[in-house]
């Protein structure tokens, strides 16, 4: 682990040499492009291939993350709301800084006994994955020998909130299907597992260590400018502490905002800088914590993506059989378990292994790991029984750059079964 560590100097070196034109663009665009997995779900816009000359859709196999929610704790927006506070009351804050302090207020307030749970803005997110989906593929849950929809879902109330949306809105189109829900700790060990406490607790001091050195080293000597008047005398009002710091936990906090159903937008009291900077870090640390990175290696993808890549292939070879009754299973877990699926198959932007300094540029997390985010594989089948498979990343189609498709995104599905057995170590 020590070599681990030693890598926060060589990024602390490197940060400014390696500044992220094509992300300093994207926050340009939206700085709501800086928040990565706080992002509410980006609805694509995408047509379908056709698939080869009589194929046609029998079976959908499903991983969501859940949709836009509260923040996991409100302990953060309290001990800053009473940090700007007191800076206000020394009279330290910009009008910025002011309407920072009230926007902050006004979430704590929505968030009042909500930590962690499922918003209005998430329930109607998955609502709509699931309405775009039956409409895709309406055959899939039409047919008469295949009714019954298999759902696991992690037993995290904003996850138990999400299949709710989504099968009710599936129920809704198709109220013959026969849907059974399964949540637990069985399934949670299947739909987000974790490394075991020593790894974990190793990673996550690379990740904080990751982290701390790049605030430093991304966020300039004019952080804070907009909301604070007095950057020296903050330090000082705050014991030392740095202003880069707290603009960061500031942004965290803010970050979730499009994800409430309320008028406020407090990011926008934040410099292009600042946002920039804190997309930098937030990138990084979401890399680390749901893919590969060139400081990690393939922690993630082994240790957790291994058992729910074994899942879909398991549970698709018992839905392939002639006797089967099954059209679709479905999970519905968090970012912890579709961002290792995603980076474990190696699909386009997920297969690359980056250094924490570039992350930003190759892999703006907010389009790869926001709320919401989905795995779904479409099996088509012919008369003669022979098996394709296409992928959606967030319902856009997607393929392996490493494994040839048959057609198209279109993969016979021997091939892709045999990739993603060599990959989970099954037969």
């Amino acid at each position: 682990m020590k070599k681990f560590f030693c890598l926060c100097a060589v990024i602390t070196a490197f940060m400014v040499l390696t500044a992220g034109v094509p992300f300093r663009k994207a926050v340009q665009d939206d700085p709501y492009n800086a928040v990565g997995n706080h992002h509410p779900y980006i609805v694509p816009e995408f047509t379908d291939t056709k698939a080869p000359c009589g194929y046609k859709p029998f079976y959908v196999s499903h991983y969501g993350r859940h949709g836009s929610r509260f923040l996991t704790s409100d302990s953060g927006l309290r001990k800053q709301i009473k940090t700007l506070g007191k800076l206000e009351d020394l009279g330290l804050l910009t009008s910025e800084g002011i309407a920072l302090k009230n926007e902050l207020i006004a979430m704590k307030a929505e968030q009042e006994g909500q930590d962690g749970i499922l918003t209005q803005v998430g329930s109607r997110e998955h609502q709509g994955i699931s309405r775009r989906l039956y409409k895709r593929v309406k055959r899939v849950f039409g047919q008469k020998n295949r009714r019954e929809v298999f759902v696991q879902c992690s037993p995290v109330h904003r996850c138990l909130q999400s299949a709710a949306n989504f099968l009710g809105e599936l129920k809704a189109n198709s109220p013959e299907l026969d849907v059974e829900l399964h949540s637990g700790d069985r399934y949670f060990d299947v739909l987000a597992h974790d490394a075991d406490g020593p790894v974990k607790d190793s990673l996550d001091k690379i990740r904080s260590r990751i982290a701390d050195s790049m605030i430093v080293a991304t966020f300039g000597p004019e952080s804070g400018k907009k909301i604070f008047k007095d950057i020296p005398a903050v330090e000082e009002a705050l014991g030392g502490k740095s202003v880069k710091k707290l603009v960061y936990d500031l942004i965290y906090n803010s970050s979730i905002a499009r994800c409430l159903d309320i008028d406020i937008d407090p990011i926008s009291h934040f410099s292009e800088d600042d946002m920039y900077a804190f997309g930098m870090v937030f990138c990084a640390k979401n890399r680390v914590s749901f893919a590969r990175a060139k400081e990690t290696g393939l922690l993630r993808d082994t240790v957790v993506g291994k058992p729910l890549l074994a899942d879909f292939i398991l549970k698709a070879d018992e839905a392939l059989k002639s006797d089967s009754h099954k059209c679709a299973d479905l999970r519905f877990g968090h970012d912890t378990g579709v961002g290792p699926l995603l980076s474990l198959l190696r699909v386009e932007g997920y297969d690359n292994t980056p250094a924490m300094k570039d992350v930003a540029d190759v892999w703006v997390s907010a389009n790869y790991i926001c709320m919401g985010t989905n795995c779904q594989m479409i099996f088509y089948r012919n008369r003669k029984g022979d098996v394709l498979v296409k992928i959606l990343r967030n319902e856009i189609e997607t393929v392996i750059p490493s494994l040839p498709t048959f057609k198209g995104p279109y993969y016979r599905w021997e091939d892709l079964r045999a990739y993603c057995a060599s990959l989970c170590g099954i037969e």
